[in-house]
């Protein structure tokens, strides 16, 4: 995911820009059967956090959740063919919004849901 963001938008972590970071990844893979054809099928749910530059008095990221999800859906094609992945289905979770009380600074964590087969 962050290949995709960064063909848009370089973003890194450190004191002097945005936060936009990988917080979590769960996978789990399973066997199954189309006919006669035995394939893997991969369930994975990534989470980010995205937060604003603590020292620029910005309240919120550079870079909000709309972009971010509209730039895994323009590019979540080739990115799977190009693994020989075949994308199933996918979701979204907008999840926690935090807001720091001292600063007002808003950081938002959210989920891509995804589940994929090799191609055979």
């Amino acid at each position: 995911m962050k290949s995709l963001i960064n063909s848009t938008k370089n973003l890194k972590t450190s004191r002097e820009s945005d936060i936009f970071e990988e917080i979590a990844f769960n996978f789990s893979k399973q066997s199954i059967n189309f006919g006669t054809n035995q394939r893997y099928q991969a369930n994975i749910t990534v989470q980010y956090l995205v937060s604003p530059n603590p020292t620029n008095g910005s309240t919120a990221p550079s870079l909000t959740y709309d972009e971010i999800i509209t730039v895994f859906d323009e590019q979540k094609g080739k990115a799977f063919r190009d693994n020989n992945l075949v994308l199933i289905g996918y979701s979204y979770e907008q999840g926690d919004i935090v807001t720091d009380p001292t600063t007002g600074s808003v950081s938002l964590a959210f989920t891509i849901n995804i589940i994929v087969i090799e191609k055979q």
